[in-house]
């Protein structure tokens, strides 16, 4: 960790010239003494006012460029290991599984293994893509699509290895590392503008059997999900969105996540089960085939809200465990409103 003193004359901690810098007050009271001297005058210089409590207390403590805070010296040890700075989500280390796997091999097994991993993996993925050209659009309450973005750098990589991409002195005898999203990002963790869609250039789609393929065999990451409310397949520029759980139909199943169509409103921000809004703040479809945004709990209404159900019922204003309960207005299919306070589902005042 690196710390600088409270004044503007830096300190680094553990600098034995440090004690041999001369104060500006003692400078300054040296001075006027010389110069009383030279004067002839003999006249007494005056005294340096006192530092008060407060900043006494202020200059003691050493500030610390990571977080800012002002710490005691005899605290700084301690500060130190507590303070660290996270990294980002594209700098953090992944687990390359082929040093583990082939740690225990002799070079023939080494070459055998290899071989079959190149011959499996070709298979696997020529299934999955000839699966998913025949799939068909299943209907969802949010109507885009969704997809994975990959490193172009890393997935040329994996075509070198099985075969069907220019060869590579790193892959000809070992797989690809981790997947590695990390040349996609700054610094800072953005992700960096302008980059260009295509395997010969910086990044590559993958509809989501293809990803979580890539994913169980070599991990890494970090996963960069997109949405497209138009339904076509997501690229880079596209609604940023997270899930983690299940899958099914290409779409979230039960899990948690955030996404969101700009579009329309549609989406959630939590957990999802079914396919339907579970625990979140959203707009979506419920279990129950209610069209519901809002707050919801278990499934149920739980907050303000507004609520279409499939006979074209609608409920609007507050609700608890999926009633109406506290102000809200109760609109039946023929158009007959009732509005006021509610308690539990039941109209109790107008």
């Amino acid at each position: 960790m690196i710390l600088a003193t409270a004044d503007e004359s830096a300190v680094v901690l553990g600098d034995h010239k440090a004690s041999l810098r001369t104060s500006p007050s003692v400078s300054s009271q040296n001075q006027s003494a010389g110069d009383g001297g030279l004067g002839g005058e003999g006249h007494a210089t005056k005294a340096a006012l006192p530092l008060s409590d407060d900043e006494i207390e202020e200059y003691s403590r050493i500030k610390c460029c990571v977080c800012g805070e002002r710490v005691r010296p005899e605290e700084v040890a301690e500060h130190s290991r507590q303070c660290v700075l996270a990294p980002a989500p594209n700098l953090r280390l992944q687990l390359d599984k082929w040093c583990l796997a082939s740690a225990s091999l002799t070079a023939p097994e080494q070459r055998a293994f290899l071989h079959m991993r190149r011959t499996e993996e070709l298979a696997r993925v020529e299934k999955i893509e000839a699966d998913l050209s025949k799939r068909l659009t299943q209907l969802w309450w949010m109507s885009g699509r969704f997809g994975y973005i990959v490193s172009s750098t890393w997935l040329r990589e994996w075509r070198s290895f099985v075969g069907v991409g220019r060869p590579s002195s790193f892959t000809r005898d070992r797989p690809p590392s981790p997947i590695n999203n990390m040349d996609l990002f700054d610094l800072d963790g953005s992700v960096r503008s302008g980059l260009q869609e295509g395997v010969q250039h910086d990044f590559h789609k993958l509809e989501q059997p293809m990803w979580d393929f890539f994913q169980q065999v070599y991990g890494g990451g970090p996963a960069l999900l997109r949405y497209n409310a138009s339904g076509a397949l997501p690229s880079l520029v596209d609604e940023p969105a997270t899930f983690e759980g299940d899958w099914r139909d290409l779409r979230p199943f039960s899990g948690t996540g955030r996404v969101f169509d700009a579009n329309s409103g549609c989406g959630f921000d939590g957990e999802i089960r079914g396919g339907f809004l579970w625990t979140c703040t959203g707009k979506g479809l419920l279990r129950s085939g209610s069209h519901f945004e809002g707050r919801v709990s278990k499934g149920l209404p739980d907050g303000e809200g507004r609520e279409v159900r499939p006979d074209g019922t609608r409920l609007e204003g507050n609700f608890r465990e999926g009633k109406l309960h506290g102000i809200g207005k109760f609109t039946d299919a023929r158009g007959v409103v009732e509005d006021g306070e509610w308690d539990n589902g039941v109209l109790s005042g107008i």
